[in-house]
């Protein structure tokens, strides 16, 4: 059969396709799709049979894709995200009837300060939209948002490649949280406190380094981490209950020493300040939905208040 006849192939296989890249399981995929298993299986078996390729390998329960398969998925995805995102508006975007569903790559610092906001604004300006919070890392970011598994993702500036734009919403500053009690009682801590101090800190790299990590190997500067976590929310409760020091941004440190049982500490740094940013893909940047939902989160930054020294 021929690989670009289109008028043998029916378009609903496509989305069986991606769904199964994307959940990398026949059983997952179907939960998904509102299908069984074997209705999943024989809909692969005609795409097998259409691309002349086995498009999926069995790697224990993991449905592994081949070269070929990885090039139409990335092909196909975000324009079959498109065609299901037009025909759910009817062909035009309008927040109060839509019934989209949005990606959205937040932290869950960011959940911390936004999420709150963008809730209460969907509330009452398009009660029928609905949002999906994912958790990445820096090295998953681009792809997700070039395939279509991102609509949106913050954070600090990076370089993500080519086609992905950004857009500034507000800056933190790093900063260290410690118990009550805690052996360093200076509001800044000094260099030797700093190298004999235990740090629980963030990283949403596969390296393990974060923003402070890189900041400080610029400046040749070591720590010693005794724990590295993808969620920031988590180290002040750790930190409570333990001589640790926590690395947090400085936002999220005023939110939890405000309940007394944690002081805010500044490091012996000359500037740990950081911008976060809104990041998408260019070709979603005239999509009325898609700068609908940017101009929601710009607006919701703006309520957060200004940095204090």
């Amino acid at each position: 059969m021929s690989k670009t006849n289109l008028t043998s192939l029916d378009l609903n296989l496509l989305i069986i396709l991606d769904t199964i890249f994307s959940e990398k399981n026949l059983t997952q995929a179907g939960k998904k799709l509102f299908m069984t298993q074997s209705a999943v299986s024989h809909a692969l078996s005609k795409l097998r049979l259409h691309f002349n390729d086995r498009l999926f390998v069995r790697r224990g329960n993991i449905m592994e894709p081949t070269p070929l398969c990885r090039k139409i998925q990335s092909n196909i995805s975000s324009s079959l995200k498109q065609i299901i995102h037009s025909i759910a508006d009817s062909g035009e975007f309008q927040p109060w009837s839509s019934k989209r569903v949005f990606s959205l790559g937040l932290s869950d610092y960011l959940c911390k300060l936004l999420l709150p906001g963008i809730l209460h604004t969907l509330e009452s300006e398009a009660p029928d939209i609905s949002i999906r919070i994912i958790q990445t890392t820096y090295e998953q970011r681009a792809e997700m948002l070039k395939n279509g598994k991102l609509d949106i993702f913050l954070g600090c500036q990076r370089d993500y490649g080519g086609g992905v734009l950004k857009e500034k919403l507000f800056e933190d500053r790093e900063v260290c949280v410690v118990r009550n009690g805690h052996p360093i009682t200076g509001t800044v801590m000094n260099e030797s406190e700093m190298a004999d101090s235990e740090f629980a800190a963030l990283s949403l790299s596969e390296t393990g380094m974060g923003f402070l990590e890189d900041y400080l190997y610029r400046k040749g500067v070591q720590r010693k981490i005794k724990v590295v976590l993808q969620q920031e929310t988590v180290i002040p409760s750790i930190v409570e209950n333990s001589d640790l020091v926590g690395s947090v941004a400085q936002r999220l440190a005023e939110l939890y020493t405000g309940k007394g049982r944690l002081r805010m500490v500044k490091m012996p740094l000359e500037n740990t300040v950081f911008e976060v940013f809104q990041h998408w893909h260019s070709v979603n940047d005239e999509d009325p939905a898609q700068k609908w939902m940017r101009m929601l989160i710009r607006n919701v930054a703006e309520t957060l208040p200004e940095l204090c020294d």
